[in-house]
């Protein structure tokens, strides 16, 4: 969760990004999935952006504001994660 003045910086892709690079190049992980409800689109584009896709929704599953609203699932594979890892040299030195 980041405070107003802090959104749309890229903090939330770049946080996740390194996630998801500590899930693949340290523990190995060959699958990361996650929750979250569907009208939330900016916390959707920033786990897209990181390497998440869509894998499907759970109908109704979720409130947003007192209604309710689907939740999306989504995942990441590590066979799909691009680049070097940023992580793995910080603990290995």
């Amino acid at each position: 969760m980041l405070a107003p003045e802090a959104r749309g910086h890229g903090l939330g892709t770049q946080a996740t990004r390194l996630t998801l690079d500590y899930a693949f190049h340290i523990t190995n992980l060959r699958m990361v999935w996650l929750k979250v409800l569907a009208p939330n689109t900016a916390g959707i584009w920033a786990y897209e952006k990181a390497g998440f896709r869509t894998a499907g929704d759970l109908r109704e599953a979720g409130y947003w504001l007192g209604q309710t609203c689907d939740e999306v699932i989504m995942d990441a594979v590590a066979g799909e994660f691009e680049g070097p890892s940023v992580v793995k040299p910080l603990l290995t030195s």
